[in-house]
């Protein structure tokens, strides 16, 4: 729900795309990947380079394995693994704010790529992967 209520609160009025380069009605054009370059996305607020996304866990990780597997790289502001919110089954994702952006970045690329049972997790800055989607199409 909050990640919902966050791409929409984003969402900037539709143009028929960049034409020429630079900025458009819809924001920064965007690097090769699709996505903007941290340059073209102005100014950031702390919790843009704290905030983690965590894709692929295993489904019978606990909040407790979660929290203990990101905190072993700093200290953790918050933490949450997404379950159902009617069966409790996890749905493979969860969210991690460290404290300090340092923590975050060395999150990423400590644990992006672990194999974790079956699994083999993603990390990203849960911003950057928002702006990815909302300039990309």
């Amino acid at each position: 729900l909050l990640m919902l209520i966050i791409i929409s609160n984003m969402e900037a009025p539709v143009t028929n795309g960049p034409s020429g380069g630079g900025n458009t009605a819809n924001g920064p054009t965007s690097n090769n990947r699709g996505c903007p370059s941290p340059m073209q996305t102005g100014p950031t607020n702390d919790d843009s380079k704290t905030n983690l996304i965590v894709n692929y866990l295993p489904q019978n990780m606990t909040q407790e394995e979660f929290r203990s597997l990101f905190g072993s790289i700093g200290e953790i502001e918050s933490c949450k693994l997404v379950r159902d919110k009617i069966t409790g089954q996890s749905l493979g994702y969860g969210f991690v704010n460290y404290i300090d952006p340092k923590d975050a970045e060395k999150a990423i690329n400590t644990l992006n790529g672990l194999r974790l049972q079956t699994k083999t997790i993603k990390v990203n800055n849960a911003m950057a992967l928002l702006l990815c989607f909302k300039w990309h199409d």
